[in-house]
């Protein structure tokens, strides 16, 4: 029998295995004398729950803030390609219009020098010599225009094309900064957050042990019937038009005759994502066998069918086609958050498998229906 003076370490291990054997429905344990209220079964069951809540808010929290950082630092790359296509268009604009205006002052030069007109081609062209610059533009146009080769139209094009490329790059420029520094604050908020999830798992692993494990697996079971049977209530509700799922989709009356129907690829998809379950969870990555983050592994699933989608969240949202949550189907991809965050692919019967965040491994999951922002069907 443990007394009063029993040290704190061993009272917290007699917690723990009174909890563990309460939650496990073991029989026939040996009763142990409560050392202190703050040891009693209840008060060591409420502080596993509560330790449970605290990673389970730490864990969503660390996977947001993940996949933000790699959704930004993907729109950052796209950013960049885009400002290297926009420099080059703005370097053959600036060819162009630099064509155009020799073209224009050689025609001046001959109308002149032909006697097409009177005055001075040194007051006209020379800087500074003679009428400003609208006005000497104006003069040249007449008479590229009366000779008849370039026109006022084409020159004012390339001008006016050019001025819009050059505010677009500014643009583009501006905002890849603005996306530099929030990928940096992210990246701090990303590292701390982490961080607080790793400490605060040794830390309950260490106290509560058995205890927490046992509380979470009751927890991921319980998760698993209520996302089965709304899943169940989910298809049962199909067929009149007017979703009543959660998410965007519910918003919209849609015909059931334009969802497009599934394919053999979709369990080609399915097979080749729950062949990478326990693999690391690891950002930017879409590895087989390696690891992979939430859109990698999507990625990696479709891309075994034969169907290639961008290696993003989002940009995988939005290349679609999107459909009523109640029409999902094994294959489908199920998407979380807004803006959207997070996605796994859904093999049926309310689970789905996907790459939850750091520290963590592919895993089969319950879908949190409520939380569901969309479904998209690749194949």
């Amino acid at each position: 029998m443990l007394s009063l003076h029993t040290s704190p370490r061993m009272r917290r291990l007699a917690a723990q295995v009174l909890v563990s054997a309460m939650l496990f429905g073991t029989v026939g344990v040996v009763a142990v004398e409560r050392p202190a209220a703050a040891d009693s079964v209840d008060d060591a069951k409420r502080r596993v729950r509560q330790m449970a809540d605290q990673l389970e808010a730490a864990e969503a929290e660390a996977d947001r803030l993940s996949e933000e950082l790699a959704i930004a630092t993907d729109d950052k790359a796209q950013l960049e390609i885009g400002i290297v296509a926009t420099e080059a268009e703005i370097a053959v604009k600036q060819t162009e219009l630099g064509g155009l205006q020799t073209e224009m002052s050689d025609l001046a030069v001959e109308a002149f020098v032909g006697g097409g007109r009177g005055g001075s081609i040194t007051g006209l062209l020379a800087p500074g010599g003679g009428p400003n610059e609208s006005v000497q533009k104006q003069s040249l146009t007449e008479i590229a225009l009366n000779v008849g080769f370039a026109t006022s139209d084409q020159l004012d094009s390339a001008i006016t094309d050019l001025a819009h490329l050059t505010d677009q790059l500014n643009k583009q420029k501006k905002q890849a900064e603005d996306l530099a520094n929030n990928i940096v604050g992210l990246q701090e908020k990303t590292d701390k957050e982490i961080s607080k999830y790793t400490k605060l798992k040794a830390k309950a692993e260490k106290e509560l042990g058995s205890a927490l494990a046992a509380e979470r697996a009751r927890r991921a079971a319980a998760a698993a019937a209520a996302a089965r049977a709304q899943a169940a209530a989910l298809v049962a509700s199909r067929g009149d038009g007017i979703p009543n799922s959660p998410g965007e989709a519910a918003k919209k009356v849609f015909d059931p005759s334009s969802i497009p129907s599934t394919s053999s690829r979709a369990s080609i998809a399915v097979a080749a994502a729950k062949s990478q379950v326990g693999v690391p969870y690891v950002k930017f990555m879409s590895k087989e066998g390696v690891g992979f983050d939430c859109s990698g592994l999507t990625t990696f699933a479709w891309q075994q069918a034969g169907v290639s989608i961008p290696h993003q969240s989002r940009a995988q949202f939005a290349r679609g086609p999107q459909i009523p949550t109640e029409y999902i189907e094994p294959g489908d991809l199920v998407y979380f958050h807004n803006p959207i965050s997070h996605v796994g692919i859904y093999i049926g019967g309310g689970m789905m498998v996907d790459a939850p965040g750091v520290g963590r491994t592919v895993r089969y999951a319950a879908v949190t229906w409520d939380k569901v922002v969309g479904v998209t069907r690749p194949g």
